[in-house]
């Protein structure tokens, strides 16, 4: 398997290096539009976090969950007025579409792929927000807050710009008309970004400490494993599988968590690749990358016992080597302080 490979450091420079300003055409990104007056309720009523407050120019991030508290997909939604963009992992959006429409019965709500026609952009660094002249504080994200989503101008087309992180990483995401993608990454590259292609997004994304779908998320994971705690409102009212989630966090019996990696020199490793501590199967690898100076890292679901910083563990056969923890993510923070 030929690992993905940056020319550069990634971004949250886990190996040494100051950060660069990374712009990435996020292809694939599923774009949905929900129009209707039942919209935000719905959704309130099917995800992890509250979103029936939101105000027009702003989003907030949700987990739609199954009745087992399985993840279906991880949600950015944008209340733009008169409609909600629903931002969904790369392709995702028919599966995302219907789930909405498996629980929309007399609820007034549409639901349009506009994927094709929509460009996501991503800005990733710790001048993205600058770069953009916007406010680059970053947010302390926490459950049922709502996070500014502003209309703004970038190589002369509108834009919509939400701060959503790219694990430890400060990234800007763009909504804009496809036919401006061109434009808008020539402004941010003519101002110093150095385009990222795919390859390059994922060391990012690994190094940065960044679920995805297919590696990090679906049906096999909850969001708590994910580390997308900060995306579930525990006070909140009901919801697809609010049951499961709330028992695991409340009864301490989140079973692995997402952790990030790196591999000893000479490790042997494949995604999928078990890891053991004392001689007792640990952990498995979700995600690699090789940074350019050789180093071997990546991603990976560690039991809780011992999902701790600094601990090491053995590569099982037919792997070989050891993995140290670095640390174990979360996308949106902590989550509630119930103490």
């Amino acid at each position: 398997m030929t690992l993905p490979q940056s020319p550069h450091p990634p971004a949250s420079a886990p190996v040494g290096g100051p950060a660069a300003l990374t712009v990435h055409h996020a292809i694939g990104v599923g774009c949905l539009k929900a129009t209707g007056g039942d919209a935000l309720d719905l959704l309130n009523r099917l995800s992890t976090n509250r979103v029936d407050h939101l105000r027009p120019g702003h989003w907030a991030p949700t987990v739609l969950t199954t009745d087992r508290g399985r993840i279906v997909d991880l949600l950015s939604v944008i209340h733009a007025g008169e409609c909600v963009w629903l931002l969904t992992s790369p392709g995702q959006q028919q599966p995302v579409i219907q789930w909405l429409d498996k629980y929309t019965i007399m609820e007034d709500l549409e639901v349009a792929d506009l994927s094709p026609s929509t460009a996501v952009i991503a800005l990733a660094g710790s001048g993205a927000a600058a770069a953009l002249g916007l406010d680059d504080a970053e947010p302390a994200y926490l459950p049922g807050e709502q996070y500014p989503a502003p209309t703004i101008s970038v190589g002369g087309w509108n834009a919509i710009a939400i701060s959503h992180p790219l694990g430890r990483l400060p990234c800007r995401l763009l909504v804009a008309s496809g036919e401006g993608a061109s434009a808008i990454i020539a402004e941010l590259t003519g101002a110093g970004a150095v385009q990222a292609d795919a390859s390059e997004w994922e060391t990012l994304r690994i190094g940065s400490g960044a679920p995805a779908f297919g590696s990090e998320m679906g049906e096999p994971y909850n969001p708590l494993e994910a580390g997308l705690i900060g995306a579930i409102d525990f006070t909140k009212g009901c919801y697809i599988g609010q049951e499961v989630i709330a028992r695991l966090d409340s009864y301490h019996r989140v079973q692995k968590y997402l952790a990030v990696l790196a591999f000893a020199d000479g490790s042997d490793v494949t995604i999928g690749a078990s890891m053991a501590l004392e001689g007792r199967t640990s952990g498995t690898v979700t995600s690699l990358y090789r940074t350019p100076n050789g180093e071997l890292r990546g991603l990976g679901y560690i039991r809780t016992a011992a999902a701790i910083p600094g601990q090491t563990l053995e590569l099982q056969p037919p792997a070989s080597g050891a993995a140290t923890i670095e640390h174990t993510p979360k996308l949106f923070g902590p989550g509630q302080d119930f103490s």
